[in-house]
């Protein structure tokens, strides 16, 4: 598995959806992607793949390209 499918998984189970669901277009607005959200990507993308990712990157994103832009 690539990392954008690991991170498209992550966002997925975030989001409560099944992973067939979510896309690249998929927007996160504030209905979908609070606080808890933004804290739980974080912490995953932290602890699978060890990088360090910033809140206010995290709440900047408009869809899911721009989240899995965020993983290097």
């Amino acid at each position: 598995m690539n990392k954008q499918e690991q991170v498209l998984e992550i966002i997925a189970e975030i989001l409560e959806l099944e992973t067939e669901e979510v896309t690249l277009q998929t927007e996160l607005d504030d209905e979908n992607w609070d606080s808890l959200a933004v804290v739980t990507f974080i912490s995953e993308i932290d602890s699978n793949f060890d990088q360090i990712v910033s809140p206010s990157e995290v709440t900047d994103v408009k869809n899911v390209s721009d989240l899995i832009n965020l993983v290097k």
